[in-house]
């Protein structure tokens, strides 16, 4: 089996918005409705869950999902506290099941299938992929009070993206793993490096971005534009 699983828990706090930032609308729909629409039009996708903040549960399933009419019945998770809980509570709603799992933040509509294929041939290599870009600019570290203590090699950073993607046996073991240990990490890679495996990295997508400030939303809003006009997203609905 090949699952996406959605994660859409966050409260969008840098977003300054009155709605979580997954619900503000991209143009004619709700961001999370067009990370929903690129999965399910994915032909290798044959399970999706979404994992919400649990109070949100029913009102995605009557607002968002139905709405949009799509392929897959969606199976909606209540999400936990962090990140990290969301995810294995996405896992646990797979019971035993086994196969291929795509960890994708909800907030990242232009996955593309394109980058999907290529996470889902990563994978086989070692069981975890993830896709990445380069950096374009210099890394500084600095200590507690900003004071720069190291320039660093570029040339060996990638920035992490989504779907982050692995066999689910064995990112079920580390999030549990990491979870005994009281590890907290801020993407799947992480959980999954702690645990000892080994994480290809594959090219990822520049226009694959997340949306987490007012600025990256007039952004993706210029982006979806350009996509339609190109022919590679439906025109809003007027």
């Amino acid at each position: 089996m090949i699952c996406a699983l959605i994660v859409a828990g966050g409260s969008g706090s840098r977003m300054k918005a009155p709605l979580k930032k997954q619900y503000l609308r991209l143009n004619d729909r709700p961001i999370v409705a067009h990370t929903l629409i690129a999965f399910d039009r994915h032909p290798a996708v044959e399970k999706i869950i979404l994992v919400t903040p649990e109070k949100d549960r029913d009102w995605c399933r009557s607002e968002i999902i139905i709405p949009l009419s799509l392929e897959h019945d969606i199976q909606v998770v209540a999400g936990g506290r962090r990140r990290q809980a969301s995810v294995l509570n996405g896992l646990k709603a797979l019971g035993a099941a086994s196969g291929i799992v795509m960890i994708h933040d909800g907030v990242r509509p232009f996955v593309s299938p394109s980058l999907m294929d290529a996470c889902l041939s990563g994978v086989e290599a070692t069981g975890a992929c993830i896709p990445a870009i380069p950096a374009t600019d210099t890394l500084k570290q600095v200590d507690e009070i900003g004071i720069i203590t190291a320039t660093l090699d570029r040339r060996r950073i990638r920035l992490a993206q989504t779907p982050q993607t692995f066999a689910i046996d064995l990112i079920r073991r580390a999030h549990q793993l990491a979870g005994r240990r009281g590890f907290i990490a801020t993407d799947d890679a992480s959980v999954a490096e702690f645990a000892g495996e080994r994480v290809v990295v594959v090219p990822g997508d520049p226009d694959n971005i997340k949306i987490t400030t007012a600025q990256d939303l007039v952004l993706a809003g210029a982006m979806l534009t350009r996509r339609a006009s190109a022919g590679r997203e439906t025109p809003p609905s007027t």
